[in-house]
């Protein structure tokens, strides 16, 4: 392969990623119904016509968006898992997996927040083409929560797979484009920390 022929790969690669950023952002903001391709082509300082080069239609970029959120989600979320030292106590693993969450969900690229926006809208088609995605993503919670379950910190009580999904939809639920609603991350973490115990929450003193 020539230089030039890598350099021009490189650079079609740069404006992929340039639109791919630019759209998460319109779609964090507007959902998969209110989105512009003109404004995501002028975040992108492109025209219109020429997102076409990169992504045929909007669905085609649509999907390629919600691929690049939950992927960007399950790698830091299972970064934040990995990064815990060996000799970290169980509760502590468990808190990794839900600030990693919780990071990846309000980064300032906007891609994960992108996939919550828009993931109740989506037409059949990419909805379907969607939730390969979100398997692999709920793969690495139901791994979190079993492990957590084996050593304590996790109740056993309820079924696993209702409690990864409702772990992942209370953390989902802190997306908002007000900073004042947001949630402190630390509070919500330490919440599920008690509500995922096998002792519940602690009852308020007397």
């Amino acid at each position: 392969m020539t230089t030039s022929g890598t350099a021009s790969e490189s650079k079609a690669a740069r404006t992929r990623q340039r639109i791919l950023a630019a759209a998460a952002h319109e779609f964090a903001l507007h959902g998969y119904g209110g989105a512009s391709l003109r404004r995501i082509a002028d975040a992108a300082d492109l025209k219109v016509g020429s997102l076409a080069f990169h992504f045929a239609t909007k669905d085609d970029l649509v999907a390629a968006a919600l691929r690049d959120g939950v992927d960007s989600a399950r790698e830091a979320l299972a970064g934040a898992v990995a990064a815990v030292p060996a000799d970290a106590t169980p509760v502590d693993r468990l808190r990794a997996a839900l600030r990693g969450h919780l990071d990846a969900l309000h980064a300032s690229d906007d891609r994960a927040s992108a996939v919550v926006r828009m993931v109740e809208t989506l037409p059949p088609h990419l909805r379907a083409d969607h939730v390969q995605h979100e398997r692999r993503f709920g793969k690495v919670w139901l791994d979190v929560l079993s492990r957590g379950r084996d050593e304590g910190v996790v109740r056993d009580d309820v079924d696993l797979r209702v409690l990864r999904d409702l772990v992942v939809g209370a953390l989902n639920s802190t997306s908002t484009t007000s900073p004042v609603a947001r949630p402190a991350r630390s509070a919500v973490v330490e919440t599920l920390v008690a509500l995922l115990s096998p002792a519940g929450p602690s009852a308020p003193a007397a």
